[in-house]
């Protein structure tokens, strides 16, 4: 045994049952220690759509009792030790480390581990356990915060080498999903045309739902047990068929199904336009939607559910369309909203709930999305989860991935590489995945970013004009940001997107044009010439991307600018705006593509405005400028266009850029 464990050690006490381990407001016990559930409600706020106990009814009989005692002994002492009560997801996530760690050990003698000798051999069991098992990063980290907790509480001291533990992992660890754009556009499409198609029944499918209801329940009354049951159902049918009241492709069901798919298309809407997780999509109801300021910033008010383990309010910018969304969910499912809460009270005077869990449903009861089968649900108001919806939705879709889904997926899911097929479908997606999906469309499609908005080049559309003045407008508003982790993934999607492009112009093109472009395969020649495989690696890349050595950015009509703090717009409206074209320019053989498409439309607007109008004689003048410019850019990648001859009907034809 160690030296330093000549020290006294704490032992896990023998807990008789009536120890109280969690306690309501008032101090009155709540749950004692070897209860089968341990209910926190009187002790802290949780999320709308989570639980408040913690289950030990699947816990190994064998090993429950030392468990629970262990969890107990370590809750009392992290309260000494920090002044506050454990929470709930703190002590779920200690007993799922500690039931690891007791499959390993097979006892609670936890001053052994104190010796060198024993201490190793437990090791060795536990990478054998840990990779057998294929536990993943979460779980290890779960094990090694309770051998922590160990030393911490004075029950063995050990030490504990938490890069060690986690290295034994083997399980590699997929991200969140990001959606091929091509692929997220249709998903949200088919979503918005089903808000847009029923937000204006909502208020008639709700009245229509509860008269089915009512229907149901007179006619089970007078229900007939000598009578076949077809008559039975053949009297409600008779009564429900007037109750459609012309609501487009909409059946009355009693089990949800129907309203599931209206309420999964508003889930998937708020979440494509916020980035929000579901459990904070839960907490919102048709009064989240806010628009704030002069400019009248669409916003959702809603309760954070990741900030230091407390439920705190939260505001993100999203857009109009969220309103109609939460509307829909919210109006359509009143009914249901009625019947929760007059059983909700119904409960609390029977005295079959306390007051929090009353307080606590009443919260869910308020939400958008309730949960749609009311003779199924037990407890929880609200939706829990809509993975299966998700994915039962993507699977029906007939979305199906083209070669640039499948290429663009692999690139942004390096670790699910090779899940997604040419002709298939999305793998399994869960609510989580829109909100990556949201960082990556937001940072790689032109949003910039909500705390940098930085406007480089002028907007021919102005509706996302506004969309960028009311970032700048939120900038301002410290308390209208969006919550800190999805800043967070943005950085990261910005870094991602960084490294992609320098990898396409560094190593992918084998044009480079524009003067920027120019330099850089004249240096890339030389290395090559030298040997070298790859002018430089996506390691060496990332590394200079995420020091702000290396920095971009793209222009939304082809082409990059590798100079950031540019400040002249580089004539990428409809007419070119500079005289000498930009020295930092880059256009790779991808861009050039992206060229060749917006100059086809360039042509088609000259044409179409080339009516001999003297009025627009200048603007066609640049127009024609700047189509013959790009047709310069798009010759020297070899791709196949057809020679821009038109003429400004009255003025003297330009033959040079």
């Amino acid at each position: 045994m160690n030296s330093s464990t000549q020290m006294r050690l704490n032992v896990v006490p023998s807990y008789n049952e009536n120890y109280v381990v969690t306690k309501h407001p008032d101090e009155a016990p709540l749950s004692r220690v070897f209860d089968l559930l341990w209910d926190f409600s009187g002790q802290e706020k949780t999320r709308v759509n989570g639980g408040s106990v913690i289950s030990f009814k699947a816990v190994d009989e064998a090993f429950r009792a030392d468990i629970q005692s262990t969890l107990a002994f370590l809750s009392k002492m992290y309260k000494e030790l920090e002044g506050e009560l454990a929470s709930l997801s703190q002590v779920m996530s200690w007993k799922l480390g500690l039931s690891h760690i007791m499959l390993v050990n097979k006892n609670a003698d936890w001053a052994s581990f104190s010796d060198d000798r024993v201490y190793k051999i437990f090791k060795v069991k536990l990478k054998k356990h840990i990779q057998e098992s294929k536990l993943s990063e979460t779980t290890a980290n779960n094990i090694i915060t309770v051998l922590n907790l160990f030393n911490k509480s004075g029950l063995c001291v050990i030490k504990v080498n938490g890069l060690e533990i986690t290295g034994w992992v083997v399980k590699e660890v997929e991200q969140h999903i990001a959606i091929p754009i091509s692929m997220y556009q249709r998903i949200i499409a088919s979503a918005l045309e089903t808000v847009e198609t029923y937000h204006p029944y909502r208020y008639i499918m709700n009245d229509a739902q509860a008269e089915l209801e009512k229907i149901y329940l007179e006619e089970n009354e007078r229900r007939d047990a000598t009578r076949p049951v077809y008559t039975f159902n053949n009297r409600i049918n008779s009564r429900i068929m007037a109750l459609s009241n012309g609501i487009p492709n909409f059946r009355l069901t009693r089990d949800g199904r129907e309203l599931g798919r209206i309420q999964l298309s508003c889930a998937i809407v708020c979440l494509a336009f916020s980035g929000v997780r579901f459990g904070e999509l839960a907490s919102m109801n048709k009064d989240s939607y806010k628009e704030i300021g002069g400019n009248k910033i669409p916003t959702l008010r809603g309760e954070e559910t990741k900030r230091n383990g407390q439920v705190i309010q939260e505001t993100w910018q999203t857009s109009e369309v969220a309103k109609d969304a939460l509307e829909l969910a919210h109006d359509m499912t009143q009914f249901l909203r009625d019947t929760y809460e007059e059983k909700n009270n119904d409960d609390l005077r029977g005295g079959l709930v306390s007051t929090q869990v009353y307080a606590h449903r009443a919260r869910q009861i308020t939400s958008a999305f309730l949960s749609l089968k009311a003779s199924a649900v037990k407890s929880n108001y609200c939706i829990q989860d809509m993975s299966r919806k998700f994915n039962s939705f993507i699977q029906s879709s007939g979305f199906l991935a083209t070669q640039a889904d499948v290429e663009e997926f692999n690139r942004l899911n390096p670790s699910r590489e090779g899940q997604l097929k040419i002709g298939g479908t999305l793998p399994k997606l869960t609510a989580h995945d829109f909100r990556r999906s949201f960082a990556v469309f937001f940072k790689r499609y032109g949003f910039g970013s909500a705390t940098t908005i930085k406007f480089q080049y002028k907007h021919s559309n102005l509706q996302m004009s506004n969309y960028y003045a009311n970032n700048a407008s939120l900038q301002a508003m410290e308390d209208v940001l969006m919550d800190h982790e999805l800043l967070e993934k943005m950085n990261k999607e910005g870094i991602e997107m960084g490294v992609d492009i320098f990898d396409d112009i560094f190593n992918k093109s084998e044009t480079l044009s524009g003067a920027g472009g120019e330099r850089i395969a004249e240096d890339k020649f030389k290395q090559l010439q030298d040997g070298h495989k790859v002018y430089m690696s996506r390691e060496e890349i990332k590394a200079l991307v995420s020091n702000g050595t290396l920095s971009v950015v793209k222009l939304p009509t082809g082409g990059y600018c590798m100079n950031t703090k540019c400040s002249r717009v580089c004539g990428i409206g409809q007419f070119a705006g500079e005289i000498k074209p930009c020295e930092h320019q880059v256009v790779t053989d991808k861009e050039a593509k992206v060229i060749l498409r917006q100059n086809k439309r360039l042509i088609q607007s000259f044409r179409d405005m080339n009516t001999g109008d003297p009025m627009m004689n200048s603007i066609l003048i640049g127009m024609k400028q700047k189509i013959l410019r790009n047709e310069l850019t798009i010759k020297k990648h070899n791709l196949r266009y057809e020679e821009f001859y038109d003429v400004v009907k009255g003025v003297m034809d330009i033959k040079e850029v």
